[in-house]
This record gives C-alpha cells, structure tokens and sequence, in this order.
C-alpha cells in the first residue's frame, strides 16, 4: 500500500506538474491534472498497476515492456524498466504508460529496492525527465 500511495502523490503531485510554468496557479495545476488516467483508476486498476511495476522492477529486462490491462474495466498500461540513470545498483528506472477510455498519460520513474523495510519491495525515489 504504501509504494500505491507514494506514486499516486508523487505522479500526481509532482510528475504531472512539472510540465506546468512556475507562475501555474493552483486551480490551472487542479484542472491539469484531473482529466489524467490515474485520477480515474479504481482499487483494481491501481493494484494491477503496482502489481505490473513492481514485476517489472524485479526481474523484466531492460527496456522490455510489460503490459498490463483491466479485463473487466477500460484501464490499462505498460511498464518498461531500465538501468539507474545515475548507475545505483538498488535502483531502476521505469517508464510507466497509462490508459483510461481516451485517456492517456506517462512518465519515467526512478525506484530503489526498500532497505528500510521488506514492504514495499520498491520505493519511489524522483520521477525522471532526462536530464
């Protein structure tokens, strides 16, 4: 729950934010971000999302996606690890893709196995824009 909870605050607070202009009021920062495809996942959608990053994170390839989808709902996405940017052995990146009806959204991530804790596995450290 608590890996759920971080990247839901932090895709929504800050990744989906970051595109937005310093001098973005918070009713534009509001309305940005409600029509994004997370803000519309049920309880199913976000654990069979988390489900999919965590898998991901643990032992897919790098830079092979990972599918995931909602059988009995209009959600779904995909998750392509990666290296660490910075070269961290506990971290990885992951692109994330969403998808709710029409809806679409993604971005990059970067997670570091828990060492605090045995759950969660994975801990969202920053979201990554590249640079």
């Amino acid at each position: 729950m608590r890996l759920r909870d971080s990247f839901s605050s932090l895709a929504l607070g800050l990744a989906l934010t970051a595109s937005l202009p310093a001098s973005a009021t918070p009713l534009s920062i509001y309305n940005s971000m409600r029509e994004t495809p997370i803000t519309k996942f049920s309880k199913a959608d976000m654990a069979l999302m988390m489900k999919t990053i965590d898998g991901a994170l643990d032992s897919g390839a790098d830079g092979a996606k990972v599918d995931w989808a909602n059988a009995a709902g209009s959600s779904s996405g995909s998750v392509t690890p990666a290296k660490d940017p910075k070269g961290r052995a506990q971290c990885r990146l992951a692109h994330v893709e969403n998808r709710y009806k029409t809806l679409r959204g993604a971005g990059s991530y970067v997670f570091c196995r828990n060492a605090k804790a045995k759950s969660p596995a994975w801990e969202l450290v920053e979201p990554w824009s590249g640079s």
